[in-house]
């Protein structure tokens, strides 16, 4: 579950994870002194946010996590046990507090199941606290995708899912964008990081929730594509590339825009990842020498067909430079 939520959100994502869990957290807190109040002074509690059947959906946290479960994405692992432990926690409650509010006295057993019910739940919710947190510094600050260590972990699950099925294809994408070190020379690097802010914010816009764009490293950006195949992915490179050359931004009075290169090919599951990084690599350097602001794909089926697997792991860069195609677009 952890592995898929950090391959899904995104950076605001975790930000919004992390503050919604801290503030649900304290509301809860408030609950708990409520009830401890109340089993010290035995005094009973009738409210109905603490006794009903359904006392668990109407708390602050109740209905924070049930309007999170309403998206696919959470309805899964750590999600699911926290709402069960929410539930029993409520559960427990309300026992003690009926044993309260008609006898006056709580049965010691039911009080010690009650608060390793709130062990339990209050341990896996700060699990997920600690894991938002900290991915919070899995992203790179000036674009807000992931950096280059997180993504290598969702490039290796993604490995991992083709070497479990034969049927399961990933693509990825190189994009570099295209003449940066003039603009940082021109410009100055606060417009550099304006235009890196700008680029990323169209490519993270463009790609489906359950795909993934990072800063690689420097201008360079890395896309991942689940389930598709390459001619699915040379159309979404070619239209992001498209929409990325007609958008512009105004900074001062001066409008700035920015194009790409882009080399796309498929995750190769008899070959390891670092040779399918390398193809993709290669097949964006293609598109730089072929004027930039254009795609260029490598079909590792074709190489495959002309050589053996084995040499996808090896940098042969010439054989892959003849297997290089560049994609035609009517717009170019």
């Amino acid at each position: 579950m952890i592995r898929n939520l950090l391959e899904s959100l995104h950076h605001d994502d975790f930000e919004k994870l992390a503050a919604d869990i801290k503030h649900s957290l304290e509301a809860h807190r408030y609950w708990m002194q409520r009830i401890t109040t109340a089993l010290v002074t035995r005094q009973p509690i009738t409210d109905s946010q603490f006794i009903a059947e359904d006392a668990h959906r109407h708390c602050h946290f109740g209905c924070w996590l049930e309007r999170i479960l309403k998206d696919e994405l959470f309805q899964q692992g750590s999600f699911l046990k926290i709402e069960q432990y929410h539930k029993l926690l409520h559960d427990s409650a309300r026992t003690i507090l009926n044993q309260l509010n008609f006898n006056g006295e709580v049965d010691v057993e039911a009080f010690e199941s009650f608060m390793q019910q709130q062990k339990e739940f209050f341990d896996m919710v700060m699990m997920l606290f600690e894991f938002s947190v900290l991915n919070k510094q899995q992203f790179d600050p000036t674009t807000q995708l992931m950096n280059r260590r997180s993504v290598d972990s969702v490039l290796a699950n993604e490995y991992s899912r083709m070497q479990r099925a034969d049927d399961y294809y990933c693509c990825i994408a190189m994009a570099d964008i295209d003449h940066f070190k003039e603009v940082n020379d021109v410009w100055g690097h606060d417009v550099g990081d304006l235009l890196l802010s700008h680029t990323a914010k169209i490519f993270n816009d463009a790609i489906r929730r359950h795909d993934t764009v990072s800063r690689y490293g420097g201008e360079e950006f890395l896309f991942i594509f689940p389930d598709m195949l390459l001619p699915q992915a040379e159309s979404v490179i070619e239209r992001i590339r498209i929409k990325l050359m007609n958008a512009s931004i105004n900074h001062h009075g001066n409008l700035h825009s920015v194009t790409a290169s882009f080399g796309v090919t498929q995750m190769c599951r008899h070959c390891d990842i670092k040779g399918s990084i390398k193809r993709a690599d290669i097949a964006m350097y293609a598109a730089k020498e072929n004027g930039r602001n254009c795609t260029v794909t490598i079909d590792s089926q074709a190489v495959t067909r002309q050589t053996s697997y084995d040499h996808l792991n090896n940098e042969i860069t010439d054989l892959m430079r003849q297997h290089c195609k560049l994609v035609q677009h009517d717009s170019n």
